[in-house]
């Protein structure tokens, strides 16, 4: 870091002056308050429990207790499982991955009220509000909208659009509550996780119905933000089969001008769903999920019905509906052999006056895992992938072939071995398959971790990893915006049918340390080098006889490589007993042609720091502070968001059992700022609003954990 940069984070960290000055307040509250009730038995609880966020299948009789009801000495104390590194279950601690958790925890005490929020957590994850419903989520650089190079999954369930590769992020609404927790990959995942995963891959694990029983009302009022409630309920039908049932309508106050004047992009939601969690046998479980929704979003948008008319600024209303069925049958075969077949599909439809669409989409993945002696395992699988889709043409937006169907065949073999048991670990894998845009593709990786003691570890990895072109980059003719109307010109986006792969080949250095359970720290160096980078640049006019018109395309292709590296870093320390402070601290920097842009709409450098204070057993009060660089700029059409301090405070109180109360203010520091200004084509960017929150929270039987006595 320069030294300019570095003044301007001290400056920046001044400015929050205040809010350490309170949090320094409270903790030696806390710390006189600890002191005066502390006793023998109270001084040794931190040792008494170990929360799992899965279960470790401990001989020794379970003791069940509320999350709610652990202090944060027994929270600090966590030691998390994770799939998403391997596919099977292992300690994040020695991942060799840059892998961060997101419990259920970290997400009710942060106080979010959508999954975007929540993910400003992540140390490296840059996210960004673009407008009321658009939002800006990346890792590593290309920090546009639709996001091709960021893989997100919902119990292994793909997220991602094959319309332009992105998130959805506005229909994935479906209750916080539900959630287990996140396992965000900083990084590529290609090998496992297959095309797209090229910088991240976010992958939301949702409770068991077990874990849900009883009936929960959620319900939040948020003053220039969301306004929503949720029930669930969870019931069982005989001994092994356990199931839940929820329902969630949500609406979003529009965003504002640079002015403070509101937007015409206020949007609906309502969604419902189930899950179903039956243990068959000691050897088979079948778990099924099924979900809809339904919504309307409001946007303004350019639009023009023919050559004969300029693009004039419309607000059309637009319909989004949803449905989603999965199932996923897991068979341990023995105790080293286990197998698992998963099979979703779902199907969207997107209408307005500017566009519209039809889509469903099926998936098909089987997995075998098999450990052959005490040091070695071999992780299997195979899947197919289809899609199709029907666009609706009109003068502003052409596709052709307007209706198209894709398929993706692929297999995946990874290797693992202890090379010195419980100290050094290698995993070497590749995924190959066959797709109908680029054809064969391979994503080969090699990783090690080194663990020399229990509070050391020390991983490397070298992976390559692909993102596909999407159905607007290979088929689409877009006009933009005008820019002159006489001779009416319009300056527009034409794709190409014949684009290759875009190849990341990524090397990183991770280290994490652990003392008791007081500190932890978790560092990653990495430098990524892109191939066939896929971007636009201007082409030559096309000049239309009748009716007359100039159009200025630019033309969509693979415009060579560019790189990004950088450095995430995380740490996490108990001052004392009930007061716990986060921070994650993330530097990048990157190059590329300018028909590219990966830094576009990135910053240089942000910060997060989270505090988790317990002023009493049944009273919260948390606060966290993010920092944003001024975003690089982007494209034509987008805005300069200019560098931003965001606070946010809030205190919860559970007054009863299974009652939680809490109030939250959100970007407290100023009325409203801008964010991102790097919006859809064709949408206009706003900026978020200062806002505060209530929430009410009632659960019948709330939530149990296991914690060994």
């Amino acid at each position: 870091m320069n030294r300019c940069a570095l003044c301007e984070v001290l400056r920046q960290v001044r400015r929050g002056a205040s809010l350490v000055a309170l949090l320094g307040t409270l903790a030696a509250t806390a710390w006189a308050q600890q002191r005066i009730d502390s006793t023998p038995n109270s001084a040794n609880a931190g040792n008494s429990g170990d929360l799992q966020a899965q279960e470790s299948g401990s001989q020794s009789a379970p003791q069940t207790k509320s999350l709610a009801d652990l202090d944060l000495d027994q929270l600090m104390n966590v030691q998390v499982k994770v799939t998403s590194v391997s596919k099977k279950e292992e300690d994040s601690f020695q991942a060799p991955a840059a892998i961060f958790v997101l419990t259920a925890e970290d997400i009710r005490r942060g106080g979010f009220d959508s999954l975007p929020e929540a993910l400003r957590m992540v140390p490296g994850l840059y996210v960004a509000r673009s407008n009321s419903d658009g939002w800006t989520i990346a890792a590593r650089g290309f920090a546009f909208p639709n996001n091709d190079k960021l893989l997100v999954l919902i119990d292994g369930r793909n997220l991602s659009d094959p319309f332009n590769g992105g998130i959805l992020w506005d229909v994935q609404d479906f209750p916080l509550e539900n959630v287990e927790r996140i396992e965000v990959i900083r990084g590529p995942g290609g090998t496992l996780w297959g095309d797209n995963a090229v910088n991240g891959v976010i992958n939301i694990i949702t409770k068991k119905a077990a874990d849900t029983q009883g009936l929960s009302v959620v319900t939040s009022y948020g003053l220039d933000k969301e306004q929503s409630a949720s029930v669930r309920y969870g019931g069982q039908l005989g001994a092994n089969l356990s199931y839940r049932i929820y329902g969630k309508s949500s609406y979003w106050d529009p965003s504002v001008d640079a002015t403070g004047a509101s937007l015409f992009d206020e949007w609906s939601l309502s969604q419902g769903g189930l899950r179903i969690d039956d243990h068959v046998s000691d050897k088979d479980d079948l778990t099924v999920e099924a979900g809809i929704y339904e919504g309307r979003t409001h946007d303004t948008q350019l639009f023009a019905a023919d050559g004969t008319l300029p693009l004039m600024p419309v607000r059309p209303a637009s319909l989004l509906q949803g449905q989603n069925i999965l199932a996923r049958w897991q068979h341990t075969l023995s105790d080293t052999s286990s197998v698992d077949l998963l099979g979703y599909c779902q199907w969207t439809k997107f209408d307005n006056l500017t566009a519209g669409s039809v889509r469903n989409t099926c998936d098909v993945e089987f997995q075998h895992n098999l450990a052959f002696g005490a040091r070695q395992s071999v992780n299997w699988g195979a899947a197919v992938a289809t899609t199709s889709d029907l666009l609706v043409n009109n003068f502003t937006a052409h596709f052709s072939p307007q209706s198209r169907r894709t398929t993706t065949v692929s297999g995946f073999g990874q290797y693992e071995v202890q090379l010195i048991p419980d100290r050094l670990k290698l995993i070497v894998g590749s995924k190959f398959e066959h797709n109908d845009y680029t054809g064969f593709e391979a994503q080969p990786q090699i990783r090690a971790v080194w663990t020399p003691s229990k509070s050391h570890a020390l991983w490397v990895a070298v992976s390559r990893a692909i993102s596909l072109p999407t159905r607007v980059q290979t088929s689409a003719s877009l006009k933009l915006f005008q820019v002159s109307l006489l001779p009416l010109t319009y300056f527009g986006l034409v794709g190409d049918p014949h684009l290759n792969s875009e190849e990341l080949r990524a090397y990183e250095l991770g280290y994490r340390y652990k003392w008791k359970d007081v500190f932890s720290f978790d560092g990653t160096i990495y430098y990524n080098d892109y191939n066939r980078l896929i971007g636009a640049a201007l082409g030559a006019p096309i000049v239309n006889t009748v009716p007359f018109y100039i159009e200025l395309p630019q033309q969509i292709g693979n415009f060579g490589g560019g790189q990004t590296h950088g450095a995430e870093i995380y740490f996490k320390v108990r001052p004392v007993r009930r007061w716990v402070v986060s921070a994650g601290i993330t530097e990048l920097r990157g190059t590329s042609s300018a028909a590219v842009q990966n830094m576009a709409g990135m910053p240089r450098h942000w910060t997060n720091v989270q505090s988790r204070l317990d002023l009493a057993h049944t009273l919260e009060f948390d606060s966290a502070l993010y920092y944003y660089d001024a975003p690089r700029p982007g494209g034509l059409g987008s805005e300069v968001a200019p560098a931003h301090n965001r606070v946010d405070v809030g205190i919860s109180a559970r007054p009863a059992r299974g009652l939680t109360l809490s109030v939250w203010g959100q970007d407290i520091t100023s009325a409203h700022n801008l964010e991102s200004g790097i919006g859809i084509p064709g949408t206009q960017t706003g900026d978020t609003r200062r806002s505060v929150v209530f929430k009410m929270m009632w659960e019948s039987n709330p939530e149990k954990r296991k914690t060994n006595p």
